[in-house]
């Protein structure tokens, strides 16, 4: 069940990225019957220089939102706390592929996102 935290550095201006592709997330497709994810992120720009979706396949988690703005570059989020974010929870089918979208939409290619997510098995 591990954890992963990825900084996500300098997205250029206009570009969408999927962090769990470039950082190979084993835990991208869930291995288990059933797995529950948690996910949060930051980014260190400014409000509105960056949107994001979580999606399981084509289903969308989290519709197109803006993300949490003005974190510390590499100072990854937590549920609680100082560097407090929103975390989003949901459930996946075995081998559903989890999919995060980063859209770099202010034009600023300086934009930093840190992101924590994990995965842990749900017990029927």
């Amino acid at each position: 069940m591990p954890d992963i935290c990825i900084r996500q550095a300098n997205i250029a201006a206009g570009a969408t990225v999927r962090p769990f592709d470039v950082s190979n997330w084993r835990f991208r497709k869930c291995p288990y019957t059933k797995g529950r994810y948690t996910i949060g992120l930051r980014q260190s720009g400014a409000a509105g220089v960056l949107q994001y979706a979580i999606l399981i396949g084509t289903t969308e988690v989290v519709q197109r939102s803006d993300a949490s703005a003005a974190a510390a570059d590499g100072v990854m989020p937590t549920p609680d706390g100082t560097t407090s974010s929103p975390f989003h929870m949901f459930d996946a089918d075995y081998q559903d592929e989890i999919i995060l979208e980063l859209y770099e939409v202010g034009a600023v290619a300086t934009t930093d996102v840190m992101i924590w997510a994990s995965c842990e098995p749900i017990v029927l």
